[in-house]
């Protein structure tokens, strides 16, 4: 094989493996089951609210759902081992997981990408959504890091499988 078509084909191949690790916000966890955290029944029509609460974080919420339409607010804030036991925020990424009634990921979207510096901030959040079809339940996850002089650490709540 010439040098030219040997370097095309690594060029190719290259970009396949590129292509292939990058998967789209709503692709995320698809197919995956949420079973360790709380699940939420999508009722329609009437504004709903409530509180979705794990040690790490908690979130108190009030949506409303009419047709396809989505719309969630509320606000979101760290445990309480968090704020006593940390100063910063590294990252925190929250989801917000829409699931068929067998609790299977159908898609995800971010709830809360930014989040402020400081553990015992509280993030507010209004979003619309445009529910997938299917969708019977909701439920959230995150993923984290929070700072102290001494080091970081690492938490997150996610559907893995």
């Amino acid at each position: 094989m010439c040098t030219k078509v040997k370097f095309a084909c690594l060029g190719l191949l290259c970009l396949l493996f590129v292509g292939s690790g990058c998967i789209e916000t709503p692709m995320l966890f698809h197919g995956n089951t949420v079973s360790s955290v709380p699940v939420v029944a999508l009722l329609e029509g009437s504004p709903t609210a409530g509180r979705w609460e794990t040690f790490d974080l908690i979130i108190d919420y009030k949506y409303i759902k009419q047709g396809e339409s989505f719309e969630i607010s509320g606000h979101a804030a760290l445990g309480q081992h968090y704020q006593m036991t940390y100063d910063g925020v590294s990252r925190m990424y929250v989801y917000i997981f829409f699931l068929d009634k067998d609790s299977r990921v159908l898609e995800t979207a971010y709830l809360i990408n930014v989040w402020t510096g400081n553990t015992q901030d509280i993030q507010d959040f209004s979003k619309p959504y445009k529910v997938p079809n299917g969708t019977t339940l909701i439920s959230f996850g995150y993923s984290g890091e929070v700072s102290e002089d001494l080091g970081n650490m690492t938490f997150y709540e996610l559907p893995l499988k």
